[in-house]
């Protein structure tokens, strides 16, 4: 063995410096500025002939702001979603089959349960609106009161 493998390598010391670097700091990054600057701009001037670089004479084109018809399908379907989430439904499985019934929907789908039929009310609601549904049983309502009125004049008129 020799003697330069038994000999560890050899540290370098760091150099602990004590008071204030700003003036170095200055002195270097003026210097680097002043070098960097006359190659710099000897780069651009190089780069603007190439091709390179484009640089406007201040002219700005208007881009249009417009959102594609997917962009607004998607928009539309998160603002449904948003408005199904608010809006509340029975949990009465009788009152839900029967704002079903009101909109015009199938009241049972095969293989539903009550929480699907939830739903699919409150899906429904979020389409058409959560009046519909007050619209539709005032509807009902006055049907079945000109129904009856229409069955008593018939049952007077018979007598």
């Amino acid at each position: 063995m020799s003697d330069e493998e038994d000999m560890a390598p050899a540290m370098k010391k760091s150099r602990v410096f004590y008071g204030s670097l700003e003036e170095k700091e200055r002195e270097r990054l003026t210097l680097e500025a002043a070098s960097s600057a006359v190659t710099g701009n000897d780069a651009v001037k190089a780069g603007i002939k190439a091709g390179n670089i484009n640089i406007s004479s201040g002219e700005t084109m208007e881009m249009e702001e417009r959102v594609s018809e997917r962009q607004q399908e998607a928009l539309a379907e998160f603002e449904r979603r948003r408005r199904a989430r608010q809006i509340t439904v029975s949990t009465d499985d009788a009152e839900v089959k029967a704002g079903l019934r009101a909109l015009g929907e199938p009241i049972t789908l095969f293989g539903e349960g009550p929480a699907d039929r939830r739903e699919r009310l409150r899906s429904v609601l979020s389409v058409v609106g959560p009046d519909a549904l007050k619209k539709s049983r005032k509807d009902e309502d006055r049907a079945k009161r000109s129904h009856d009125e229409v069955r008593n004049d018939t049952n007077t008129l018979v007598v």
